[in-house]
């Protein structure tokens, strides 16, 4: 079936911030999904090259400057800032948003957009019980499962896997839920908020993989102070709520 006006669409969102050395390698695992998409849905994809230093901006114009539409910014604004950025120039009433380096296998889009007729958003989930992780530094696993599992205690609805980017959404919720907390918080900013505005959130499992190209933009000691804080503050927040409705009662 080809794509209609009355289709759905799906804009593709891909962050990226001195991944020249992988793009090529993205080239050939996302091409294929977004034609079979094609098939089905009018799905765009955008890039956002995030300041980077090298020559990621080149590299994206060579490989995808027929397929996509490429934005950049001048200055390295961070991670939220660039899924806000790309989701500013999308048109899609689905957004999704998927990881440059591949350690997700960009196939999953599929499967994530099946779900997606049965809730608001869905998360690939690594710590599912029938997901995986593949060579993925021990550091890494320690702090992403280990944050995961705090918010899964805070937060009245139980997910396995709060931390992950690939993800798609309802436009409507990116609409309403707004990014306020820069970098990769800001991810897990957006599902929070999402679920407590009484969004259906929903998991993938999924195999994490390590990255094969480039390094990661993790600053360990910061993200762990900035998710402590988060964490602090909606315990606060459920805390006030509790109280009022105990007061009312």
């Amino acid at each position: 079936m080809s794509p209609t006006a009355d289709s759905c669409s799906v804009s593709i969102i891909i962050p990226c911030f001195n991944e020249s050395e992988g793009i090529e390698s993205l080239s050939t695992k996302i091409l294929p999904v977004w034609q079979q998409l094609n098939l089905i849905r009018k799905t765009e994809l955008i890039f956002v090259d995030d300041g980077s230093t090298d020559d990621t901006f080149a590299q994206i114009q060579h490989f995808f400057g027929e397929q996509a539409q490429i934005v950049r910014h001048p200055k390295n604004k961070g991670l939220s800032a660039a899924i806000r950025t790309g989701f500013i120039h999308s048109r899609g009433n689905i957004i999704c948003t998927i990881d440059s380096d591949c350690t997700y296998d960009p196939q999953y889009l599929l499967p994530l957009l099946n779900l997606l007729n049965c809730a608001d958003v869905v998360t690939a989930s690594p710590y599912h019980p029938k997901g995986s992780v593949k060579n993925v530094p021990p550091w890494r696993l320690f702090l992403s499962k280990g944050l995961s599992q705090i918010y899964r205690i805070v937060l009245p609805q139980k997910l396995y896997t709060y931390t992950s980017m690939f993800r798609a959404y309802r436009r409507e919720v990116l609409e309403i839920i707004p990014i306020t907390y820069p970098g990769f918080l800001g991810l897990v900013e957006i599902l929070v908020e999402a679920m407590l505005h009484g969004y259906k959130v929903a998991e993938y499992p999924a195999e994490l993989q390590s990255r094969v190209y480039g390094q990661s933009k993790l600053r360990v000691a910061r993200v762990i102070l900035s998710h402590l804080r988060y964490l602090t503050q909606l315990m606060k927040k459920r805390f006030i709520k509790q109280k009022k409705i105990l007061v009312y009662k």
